[in-house]
């Protein structure tokens, strides 16, 4: 884990915490630079030199204007489809691999489907390619979006942080979260 500044949406609450929203300390040193955020916390004591400047370096920072996201912050994408799925066909019902697996849209895409959660299974490549753009074909179950907690809890999800004054921003069940130095 590189990352050693927390980054805040403007209600001081993470940006996301799957992946944790964090940033290097020479990106948000050059963000302080380009005065585009708010300093919360500082590293006590640590400190970075330039020529010309001395710098302690900050732990936890905030964007200045709210930035609007999905309210239970689930990134739709291949794994997280997978993840819900339990990396399981939803035509064979056979578990698999995530290299043997790919993406179904229920509705195909020539027939106005969209990539999106209600659309998109887990599928194998051989119920894939068998399936190609029928329609009459369904899966066993239907897709919906995940509970965002539910998603967590099967990925076995531990929040890993650097830094304990994290602590206070994360809204989080402290049994989930591992401090790693």
């Amino acid at each position: 884990m590189s990352s050693d500044t927390l980054l805040l949406n403007a209600d001081y609450k993470p940006l996301s915490l799957s992946p944790l929203s964090t940033l290097t300390w020479q990106e948000s040193i050059k963000l302080i630079w380009l005065d585009k955020i708010n300093v919360v916390e500082w590293h006590e004591d640590w400190e970075v030199h330039s020529p010309s400047h001395t710098m302690k370096v900050p732990s936890v920072i905030a964007v200045r204007e709210y930035v609007q996201q999905d309210r239970e912050g689930i990134n739709f994408s291949r794994r997280n489809v997978f993840i819900r799925d339990h990396y399981t066909c939803q035509y064979c019902s056979q578990p698999f691999n995530s290299k043997e697996l790919t993406l179904d849209h229920v509705i195909p895409r020539s027939k106005g489907g969209k990539s999106g959660w209600d659309n998109m299974v887990t599928a194998c490549k051989k119920c894939n390619l068998n399936k190609g753009s029928r329609t009459d074909i369904k899966p066993t179950r239907t897709p919906i979006k995940p509970n965002f907690y539910n998603l967590m809890a099967q990925k076995n999800f531990t929040l890993s942080i650097k830094y304990k004054v994290w602590l206070d921003y994360l809204d989080w069940p402290e049994k989930y979260i591992k401090l790693v130095a």
